[in-house]
């Protein structure tokens, strides 16, 4: 699955070259997300991420989108919780083009009043799309009712009163921050050479190892929280246990138990409710990894007339796996797919990109296939019964539910 070439620079460029590959795969990563906006930007590197592919450089609107096109294999901009992120995908003899926009695109995107205005126009419309999903608002809701107030709680996008306040002014004193050293990491992977790589990108401010910015601790706030919502006819819910930090050393169990739960075909949630009982269509979990802390959500959609019997079925179900573990053969089959799935994830060069940059900022290290299959070999029955036990507590977990009006209020 290919080598690493570089990995140094101050260990903010990593290079994992695949020889006769023809495609590649560019990503710039800012190490500062919508939790490190002040309250009073919130939502604000959101907007650098729009105004990113808005225009940048030189370039204007026309000749960014032919740019883009020429590329072939798409440009992609996005924001979390905890990073910004640039990502180029196109063929090998292109990758001084993909740099030369990713650096255009961060280090100077367009603040004129005008883009700016249009921005705040497609994201206010993006907020009033979400605004009106019961499933976004739910998902929102969870984390609320599991963290509170706290930064990693709030939504990516802010809100309208905080879009009306971001200025030219006080996005570009904001951009400023975004592209200090130590703030940005560039991985690169396909048929690349690692020298050409450094000269690309001496543009960038990699000199410094990258470095993620303290937010405040994380406390538990364990709450049940319902919205009733006019637009929907089904009741949504999320139930969320308190989980494990992006770089714990038990993550790996973490997520053998979520397979287990409620992640596949196989697992227990989804053979009860959806293969079982037909009390829904779609019935999932996923664990939430942040650098502080975590959450194992479990998530269902349901018809109102359904709802008791579905919420009683997956507490009998968390119930038993937290008194009794998994089976040998659960585990068996949670860590034989979960190895396939890494495998195919590191044949592609998109994938490769996003594990190496994991790697690097959870275990200070670079991506190796064969040790992580050892680690998931490792994890045995007894450790994922433990953690079961630990993390799923029906008494201390927290949950969202949004149901139609008129729909009597019960607390998942």
């Amino acid at each position: 699955m290919g080598r690493i070439s570089v990995f140094n620079a101050g260990s903010s460029l990593i290079v994992r070259r695949l020889p006769n590959r023809h495609g590649v795969t560019v990503g710039l990563w800012s190490l500062r997300g919508a939790a490190h906006d002040p309250q009073s930007l919130a939502g604000a590197t959101h907007m650098i991420e729009h105004l990113t592919l808005r225009q940048c450089g030189s370039r204007d609107r026309r000749s960014l989108a032919e740019t883009m096109d020429r590329l072939g294999g798409g440009v992609d901009a996005w924001t979390g919780a905890e990073m910004m992120g640039l990502t180029v995908q196109t063929t090998r003899d292109a990758v001084g083009s993909a740099i030369d926009l990713i650096s255009d695109a961060i280090l100077e995107p367009t603040f004129a009043a005008v883009d700016l205005e249009l921005e705040r126009r497609v994201i206010l419309a993006e907020l009033q799309l979400i605004q009106d999903d019961p499933v976004e608002q739910v998902e929102e809701a969870v984390l609320t009712a599991a963290w509170g107030d706290h930064p990693l709680a709030r939504p990516i996008i802010g809100s309208e009163d905080s879009l009306e306040s971001l200025s030219a002014e006080r996005m570009r004193h904001h951009h400023r921050s975004l592209i200090q050293p130590g703030n940005l990491l560039v991985a690169v992977v396909g048929d690349v050479d690692p020298v050409d790589l450094v000269q690309l990108t001496a543009r960038l401010p990699l000199a410094s190892p990258p470095l993620r910015p303290s937010l405040p601790p994380i406390t538990w706030a364990g709450r049940r929280l319902w919205q009733t919502r006019s637009i929907t006819d089904q009741v949504h819910v999320r139930l969320a246990f308190e989980g494990l930090s992006s770089s714990d050393p038990a993550g790996m169990t973490l997520i053998l138990l979520n397979r287990v739960l409620g992640s596949g075909a196989s697992s227990r949630l989804f053979q009860r409710l959806r293969e079982g009982e037909g009390l829904t269509y779609d019935i999932w979990s996923n664990p939430v990894a942040r650098s502080l802390g975590g959450l194992l959500e479990v998530g269902w959609t349901c018809s109102p007339t359904v709802f008791d019997n579905a919420q009683r079925v997956v507490c009998e179900e968390i119930r038993r796996l937290a008194c009794h573990g998994p089976s040998k053969e659960e585990v068996d089959i949670a860590k034989e797919g979960l190895r396939r799935g890494l495998a195919m994830d590191a044949e592609t060069t998109d994938g490769l990109c996003a594990l190496e940059v994991s790697e690097l900022l959870e275990r200070g290290r670079s991506f190796d296939f064969e040790q992580t299959a050892a680690e998931i070999n490792a994890v045995t029955r007894d450790e994922v019964a433990g953690l079961s036990r630990r993390i799923l507590d029906l008494d201390q977990m927290a949950s969202a539910v949004a149901a139609p009006e008129g729909f009597v209020e019960r607390v998942a």
